[in-house]
């Protein structure tokens, strides 16, 4: 508890065995804990029943519409949201702690922690990386997971409080190769939404949206100061541009 506050935490998985259980160990102070998972064939399942016997299988659809799923099966006053490759850093959870301890309680609705990624052997400070607050412990109550189909949110009526403890990001462990599999992925869901939205293919777009995003990563944003893992990111932020954008050219053409 928190507080004197319910606190349910959820996460939703799929062949996670090699970061499940560093995930919900920095969640296991809390009062429920939800795992839904997209049928897994190796053992994160069998992992997450030593932390939990709520554990949820489900058919994936999408990242939103599953974390959305997810969020609904809490039962808390509040809820903690991570994914399975985020871990809740000692600091944060003690700077929670402080708050919901304080005497006039927490003092805002909804908490973002800036998220530390782990990228091919270091710590990403700059690029638009870090710090990255996102909202991961927010009161259940009037709350909503939001959107994009790839990129959900939580969505919470009041007041936020941005934190200083981190969360950790060990993504990508697979290096450039894995963050350009993921990004052509989540370009293929953003150009199917914003398809069905009715925009349209733009030539200038293709043209000059990777480009920018490409100064913009690694210039305006000091990507360079993070060495070449900070040129790999520009890169492929760049990459990611370009595949949404051919994409809407090769769904308007092929309707």
């Amino acid at each position: 508890m928190l507080g004197g506050q319910r606190v349910s935490g959820f996460v939703i998985t799929f062949n996670e065995e090699d970061n499940i259980a560093a995930c919900l160990q920095t969640m296991k102070w809390v009062d429920e804990l939800v795992v839904v998972d997209s049928f897994s064939t190796d053992a994160t399942v069998e992992i997450a029943r030593r932390y939990t016997d709520r554990i949820i299988q489900r058919p994936f659809s999408a990242y939103t519409d599953q974390t959305r799923f997810a969020f609904e099966q809490t039962t808390g006053d509040w809820v903690l949201w991570l994914d399975a490759d985020e871990r809740l850093t000692p600091e944060a959870l003690a700077e929670v702690q402080q708050r919901f301890s304080a005497p006039d309680g927490p003092g805002a609705d909804g908490f973002a922690f800036p998220r530390r990624t782990y990228f091919v052997n270091r710590w990403i400070r700059h690029g638009g990386w870090y710090p990255q607050h996102k909202v991961r412990l927010f009161r259940r109550e009037g709350a909503t997971i939001g959107g994009n189909p790839a990129h959900p949110t939580a969505e919470v009526p009041g007041t936020i409080a941005n934190l200083r403890g981190d969360i950790l990001h060990y993504s990508y462990p697979g290096g450039l190769v894995e963050m350009a599999q993921r990004s052509a992925r989540f370009a293929d869901l953003m150009a199917h939404e914003l398809h069905e939205k009715g925009r349209r293919f733009s030539l200038l777009n293709l043209l000059f949206k990777p480009s920018f995003e490409l100064v913009k990563k690694y210039l305006l944003q000091l990507g360079l100061l993070d060495g070449m893992p900070g040129l790999l990111i520009a890169v492929g932020s760049a990459y990611y541009r370009f595949v949404r954008e051919a994409k809407l050219y090769e769904l308007q053409n092929s309707e």
